[in-house]
């Protein structure tokens, strides 16, 4: 039998098969636990089902596996890799709160499970057929004229379409408004309110934002209209912003040359699916901070394409995108800090590629992201400037570190409790100088909010080269307490199936949390809720606190965070180019600067659903590539 009968038989018989086996096998790990000995999988008609599914499904896969190019099958090996790797450790730590890295079975079933999926997750990024969601290539010609085109959608639309798009949106959201009138007020906001009716302002929470929520709450009452209609107020301006955000973004994709089709559907899914008009009545800065990236984002990517490659001057449509960008950019960084921190990131990166890469790109190509580095140091100094304006208006007081040192203390808080001997005495009389013992025993491993906040801040501004000697010291002792202390507060964004109850036990002023922390759902003092559709307000409430969602299989990854964070990361292998580049960045390098935070909360990754409708116009971009 010659070679290439042996590879045939091998690629179309055997593999198949075999990675049928492996899937089965590397599967288990994720499916079995809660089972010790994973004998309810392996043991049962369930992975005999599982097995025959894949091997049909590979029969049709793995021939077009084996004539992948090589560096696809790269990309593909080192996706599944990534992706088993998060399912298995979040699984562990999803009924562990923890996990063994000595179990020899953790990297059977991983290593099992990502050689399986490589041939599939390749198979997906094949060139997609029938998606048509762009009317036009970019710069067609118009055959009457000679001229470059606008798309037909565009063409055809005006400016009452950003207002009909604008109306549209903010309607569908006002049923959900009425169930939960005046509107969520909750998170941050009770103490946002604090700050403005006891005039002590703290740098802990954006000043612009705390002004702008505490300080119409507070007018409304200084009327004697009540916290209620103030609260109602500062929801409706809200939810006038975020869906005014949603309709340009909409607006811009019409003028990329996006379908009527496409267009309505992204109209209808920022209308209907319930994260959008849950955060645009929920008073926490996250619905606020998550459009302004969404429009620097869309913003960015105008500005890239709006600048013809053959022209110098720049074109008003251009010039009024860059103000868009540079209002955006610095209204999102002076909601959030790891606004700031991502940004700043992401404009470093685009530098070093510009500095490497400026030779083989077109001349037009490197003014473009010249101008957009501009626009961004731009924005950040806005943003500085701004800042202290604002602090120096308010008296605002500085001095808070626990934020920027939430993964420290959840190390050293975790190493203390379950492996105190790693201490020395003096060193355990130091962490209890930064860290109270009373605070020390309320460690959680999926949040850190209550041990953080008693973190002596004074005694860390005198002694902050004894805090990061005594962190590097423990942890070189017990490196891998450490890196579950780290997974504890963020494995929820990259495993699916996480439950995303890190509020478990929590007592509110209305309710305690059970099985699920989804939403904040509850309206805080100063205000009272007084739905005016309850039946809603009830189903908001099933969806916000039970495992409601959770419960329909399919569906339920919709609103699992760890799902939608590898839809984003699989159209990011799989479709970057240079046109992309740099917005794929900016929605990365947010996500990053959230791992390092205080736990695992929806509201801290929206942008994940927010960027979704672009997602179909990037892979439409590279397949034309």
């Amino acid at each position: 039998m010659n070679k290439p009968t042996i590879e045939k038989l091998y690629t179309h018989r055997l593999t198949p098969w075999v990675n049928a086996f492996l899937f089965c096998v590397g599967i288990r790990g994720v499916m079995a636990l809660g089972d010790a000995t994973g004998i309810r999988y392996s043991n049962s008609i369930l992975s005999v089902m599982l097995f025959i599914l894949l091997l049909m499904l590979g029969r049709i896969v793995c021939p077009i596996f084996a004539k992948v190019d090589k560096v696809w099958k790269i990309k593909a090996y080192i996706f599944s890799t990534l992706i088993s790797t998060a399912l298995h450790i979040g699984a562990e730590y999803e009924f562990y709160d923890g996990v063994d890295f000595a179990k020899p079975s953790l990297y059977i079933n991983t290593i099992c499970l990502a050689v399986a999926m490589a041939p599939f997750v390749a198979y997906l990024w094949r060139k997609p057929r029938g998606l048509n969601v762009i009317e036009r290539d970019e710069n067609e010609m118009d055959k009457a004229t000679g001229k470059t085109s606008e798309p037909k959608s565009f063409r055809s639309s005006t400016l009452f379409n950003f207002f009909y798009i604008w109306a549209i949106i903010f309607l569908f959201w006002m049923p959900v408004f009425f169930a939960l009138y005046p509107g969520a007020f909750v998170y941050d906001a009770t103490e946002e309110y604090v700050e403005v009716i006891s005039r002590q302002f703290t740098m802990h929470h954006p000043l612009l934002h705390v002004l702008a929520l505490g300080g119409i709450v507070h007018l409304f009452e200084y009327i004697g209209a009540g916290a209620n209609l103030g609260i109602a107020v500062y929801v409706l301006l809200q939810m006038l912003v975020m869906s005014a955000a949603l309709s340009f973004v909409v607006r811009s994709l019409q003028m990329w040359g996006v379908t009527k089709r496409y267009a309505f559907i992204t109209v209808l899914f920022f209308s209907i699916f319930p994260l959008f008009p849950l955060y645009a009545v929920c008073t926490a800065k996250d619905g606020l901070f998550t459009v302004f990236l969404l429009v620097s984002i869309v913003s960015m990517g105008n500005i890239i394409r709006s600048t013809d490659a053959e022209k110098e001057p720049v074109s008003t449509t251009s010039m009024s995108d860059m103000v868009i960008f540079l209002v955006s950019s610095t209204l999102m960084m002076m909601l959030r800090n790891n606004g700031l921190y991502a940004y700043t990131a992401t404009a470093l990166i685009i530098v070093i590629v510009f500095i490497v890469d400026r030779r083989h790109r077109s001349a037009s190509s490197n003014r473009i992201t010249a101008r957009l580095l501009i626009l961004m140091a731009l924005s950040i100094v806005l943003l500085l400037g701004s800042t202290r304006i604002l602090k120096l208006a308010t008296g605002a007081t500085d001095g808070e570190h626990q934020e920027m040192l939430t993964v420290p203390i959840q190390q050293l808080a975790r190493t203390y409790t379950y492996s105190p001997e790693a201490f020395t005495p003096d060193e355990e009389a130091l962490l209890k100088a930064f860290i109270p013992e009373d605070y020390l025993t309320t460690y959680s491993p999926r949040i850190s909010d209550v041990l953080k906040s008693g973190f002596d801040n004074q005694y860390y501004e005198s002694h902050r080269a004894l805090f990061y000697k005594l962190w590097l010291t423990i942890g070189a002792r017990r490196p891998i307490t450490y890196l579950n202390a780290h997974l504890g507060t963020s494995y929820g964004y990259v495993y699916p199936d996480a439950l995303n109850n890190v509020y478990k036990g929590n007592t509110m002023n209305t309710f305690t949390y059970t099985d699920s922390s989804y939403f904040g759902f509850e309206t805080e003092p100063p205000g009272t809720r007084e739905s005016m559709l309850p039946a809603l307000e009830f189903l908001i409430e099933k969806l916000s606190l039970d495992l409601f969602q959770q419960k329909c299989p399919v569906l339920s990854m919709l609103f699992a965070p760890g799902f939608v964070f590898w839809v984003f990361f699989f159209v990011l292998v799989g479709y970057v180019d240079r046109k992309n580049l740099p917005m794929m960045l900016l929605v990365l390098m947010t996500f990053a600067t959230v791992l390092l935070g205080p736990t695992t909360l929806v509201r801290y990754v929206l942008i994940l659903w927010y960027i979704t409708p672009l997602y179909p116009i990037w892979i439409k971009e590279a397949e034309r590539k």
